[in-house]
């Protein structure tokens, strides 16, 4: 009896030390899986977390460009304008000194030799010209062409508000500019491009 006891014993702690075993390996392979979840579950989220920094840098980065970018346009429409404004106004004071000189005899004698230096510059012949001038211009243009060999005419031009005139000659195909609206006009692109406006 005592053998069969001890038999039965043995048995017992045979079976329950296999079963301690096992629920042994169970909870070391749960407690495994437990923490390669956990390690997965911090990974991802310091993974997520590294991804939002990054694209509220990039955000924070590309806000700060444009208002950069912006305010650098603003200064340059700022200063472009300044220097559209100097331009003007260098413009309007060689305007006014202009239109108070046609008034001069200075201007007279200037006029005369402009005629005098175009028709040198047309060949020999007899080949009529045509002189277009501003409409208060056009008598004094006249007398000074009553010596003139080639067949001639002085007509006013709309074209020419400041002064000046300027010669065709249809059988030379030729035409001379000595109108100060052209002088001006040339004037104002050396100032824009002084000051800068070209180079915007």
């Amino acid at each position: 009896m005592d053998n069969e006891h001890k038999k039965l014993e043995h048995f017992t702690a045979t079976i329950l030390s296999d079963a301690n075993e096992r629920s042994r390996k169970i909870l070391e392979a749960l407690e495994k899986a437990r923490k390669a979840r956990l390690a997965a579950a911090e990974k991802e989220i310091r993974v997520r977390n590294e991804r939002e920094i990054e694209a509220g840098i990039a955000k924070v980065k590309s806000s700060t460009g444009r208002l950069v970018s912006q305010q650098m346009m603003e200064n340059k429409r700022e200063l472009f304008a300044k220097r559209g404004e100097v331009a003007r106004r260098i413009a309007a004071d060689v305007r006014g000194k202009l239109e108070d000189w046609v008034q001069t005899d200075a201007y007279h004698s200037w006029l005369q030799e402009q005629l005098a230096a175009a028709l040198e510059q047309l060949p020999q012949g007899s080949q009529g010209v045509t002189v277009y001038c501003r409409e208060q211009d056009q008598q004094y243009l006249a007398q000074a062409l009553q010596g003139c060999a080639r067949p001639h005419q002085v007509e006013s031009s709309q074209l020419i508000e400041l002064g000046g005139l300027r010669l065709e000659c249809p059988g030379s195909h030729m035409a001379v500019d000595c109108t100060l609206d052209s002088s001006f006009g040339d004037l104002r692109e050396h100032i824009a491009e002084y000051i800068g406006l070209r180079l915007e």
